[in-house]
């Protein structure tokens, strides 16, 4: 039965993500592992004892193993198949990810309904019409039939391994190695439970120990690497796709390093003299702009066209004599929130003659289509300096903003799947604390330990927040205070009813760096003061203000009502923001100083405000009040 939770353990897992795994050779042998575990779960109904078949009998037992047995090994032959026709060769448009992975999540269901319709046929012959062959004769052991078709099955299993072997650069290394192993473990037990003649007889038991072998290292091949791994199998295909992109963007930097060659574009220094070499770039010029895949253009003072070469036509959509003749303005083709940049970068033209344009922009073709396009373009010098004309290029530069964002896309997708990841082992990490706090009587230890929950979950909270968020590296920490006091008062809940909540929160936008800080040191402060501010009380207020500091004018309080703080940090105003944590409880004792007390929670806090290069003020005039001011450093 091991084996049967394996497959099904498989197959969930395989399911789950059809729609993000690129390789397909995973998703056929994750829906084939459901129908193998299901009949190896009906062949272990047939055994004596379970009563669960009127005629139980080893035929029947054998026949259902030689099933699961040839699913298996067709399985692993046709993968590698659907594998090598998967993925076309090159690099893909962005826009066709989305349709991919709907193919993708499409390819899994049609994978099912074959094996179901497989499946069913195959019970069916057994069960219903009784034509599966005889596997094992009472007295005589197993069949001719049983016997060749246990070679059969390692022979198919050799031909998947060679498929396999072909395709291995598809995987993993230790994928590969794990996958291939099993395939090898499978044959041994497939050539065992060819030897023996009695279903009792020790090949027969070797034969089952190398299945489960064999079924555990599918196992961990798909969900132990494939799936704790994610971004060594997941994003396989986006690792080759970013390589064909950066191998495009190098192309594509050589071949604008050429084209300002040709248009005499010098960002060293500017020739006074007409040297020979200008006239071999001139005929250069000539023989590049024949084959250049752009638009070179002179226009006059008033950057009109005067001269046009290349496929207008098939950048534009429109011919080269509507643009000559001014019956269509190449301004009116640029995309209107594009034509400000065209217009200012004429104006320095016209006032600069050593200006050179270098723009990029979007057009719309005559059909509607938007293309980018790149702009290099200077004044044309004559002997006097300024002739009043002008010249350039224009060239589609589509591919390389399509590859831009697709890079960009990945690195989102990378730097989110992180950030999910630290989340989930940090929620996992909190359960364990939860856990193991069960565990003990002591009503200290087990603050202890909801106190550290707490502190965990809170720097979860802010992985939680980037990963589900538009920003990568900052987050909306109002949004978040909001999210983390209502948590604090949930596990505080018992008792604090009377307790209310008022936030002050300013929209502010933090790093990493100062946001985690800053999140343990609010869990702190909060945590304080539902456990111990309102102690004999049955209402109360806690306050939390987070604003700008700098845009508000804000001041120190006056030193008088100011205790524990640094007096420096007083007479600081290089300040931006100021978070207030308060509360109308008994406040802290005078006799106590917070930074050098045995608490660890305020310990933490004082650690952690110079951490962030912050200042802390505290102020017992009516309760508790820290004051907190920081800068964003991690933005």
């Amino acid at each position: 039965m091991f084996s049967v939770y394996v497959a099904y353990v498989i197959f969930l897992i395989v399911w789950k993500s059809r729609a993000r795994l690129e390789n397909r050779y995973l998703i056929l042998i994750g829906v084939a592992f459901f129908f193998i575990g299901s009949i190896d779960f009906l062949h272990a109904l047939t055994f004596r004892g379970m009563e669960v078949f009127r005629v139980p009998g080893i035929n029947l037992t054998i026949r259902l193993w030689l099933v699961a047995r040839y699913l298996e090994a067709i399985s692993f032959l046709i993968a590698p198949l659907f594998l090598i026709s998967n993925r076309g060769p090159g690099m893909k448009e962005a826009e066709n990810r989305y349709r991919e992975s709907l193919e993708d999540s499409a390819f899994a269901w049609k994978v099912f309904l074959v094996y179901s319709v497989i499946t069913i046929s195959c019970l069916l012959s057994i069960f219903v019409f009784k034509n599966f062959p005889v596997v094992y004769i009472e007295g005589s052991g197993l069949t001719l039939f049983k016997i060749l078709s246990e070679y059969l099955i390692s022979f198919i299993l050799l031909c998947s391994l060679f498929l396999l072997y072909i395709n291995r650069d598809r995987f993993e290394d230790k994928v590969f190695r794990l996958l291939a192993a099993s395939i090898i473990l499978t044959i041994f037990g497939e050539l065992s439970f060819a030897l023996y003649a009695h279903v009792d007889e020790f090949p027969n038991l070797i034969g089952h120990y190398f299945k489960l072998l064999s079924f555990y290292l599918i196992y961990e091949a798909v969900v132990y690497l494939g799936f704790e791994e994610p971004c060594s199998l997941l994003f396989r295909e986006l690792k080759h796709r970013e390589e064909d992109f950066r191998q495009k963007a190098i192309f594509l930097g050589d071949e604008y390093n050429h084209i300002c060659r040709m248009i005499g574009v010098n960002r060293d220094s500017e020739q006074k003299n007409k040297s020979p070499s200008e006239d071999k770039d001139q005929e250069g010029y000539h023989s590049f702009s024949q084959h250049f895949p752009g638009i070179g253009f002179q226009l006059d003072e008033n950057f009109l066209p005067v001269f046009i070469q290349g496929p207008v036509e098939e950048m534009t959509g429109y011919g080269k004599e509507e643009l000559l003749s001014g019956k269509m303005n190449f301004l009116e083709i640029i995309v209107p929130e594009d034509q400000l940049s065209i217009l200012e970068n004429q104006r320095k033209l016209k006032s600069n003659p050593k200006f050179v344009v270098e723009n990029e922009f979007r057009i719309r073709k005559k059909n509607g289509e938007i293309k980018w396009v790149r702009e290099i373009t200077r004044k044309i010098q004559d002997r006097s300096g300024d002739s009043g004309n002008f010249q350039g290029l224009v060239y589609d530069i589509t591919e390389r903003k399509m590859a831009e964002e697709a890079l960009e896309k990945i690195d989102r997708i990378r730097v989110k799947e992180v950030h999910h990841r630290i989340k989930n082992n940090l929620q996992v990490i909190s359960s364990l604390l939860s856990l193991q706090a069960e565990k003990f009587e002591d009503k200290e230890v087990i603050e202890a330990f909801r106190e550290s929950q707490n502190r965990v979950t809170s720097i979860a909270m802010i992985h939680e927040e980037l990963h589900g968020g538009k920003s990568l590296d900052t987050l909306d920490f109002a949004d978040y205070l909001q999210k983390l006091t209502a948590d604090l008062f949930s596990s505080y809940r018992v008792g604090k009813d009377g307790i209310n909540l008022k936030l002050e929160l300013e929209d502010v936008w933090l790093g990493m760096d100062t946001a985690i800080p800053l999140g343990i040191i609010v869990n702190e402060m909060v945590s304080n003061s539902l456990k111990h501010a309102f102690s004999g009380k049955s209402d109360g207020e806690i306050r939390i203000s987070l604003r700008n500091g700098e845009m508000n004018g804000e001041n120190p309080a006056p030193k008088d009502e100011i205790s524990g703080s640094d007096p420096d940090c007083l007479e600081n105003n290089r300040f931006h923001y100021i978070l207030i944590v308060a509360d109308n409880g008994k406040g802290i004792p005078e006799e106590m100083d917070f930074q050098t007390t045995d608490s660890l929670g305020l310990q933490l806090i004082t650690i952690l405000v110079e951490q962030i290069d912050g200042c802390i003020e505290l102020n017992r005039d009516q309760g508790t009040e820290f004051t907190i001011r920081f800068n964003n450093e991690g933005k």
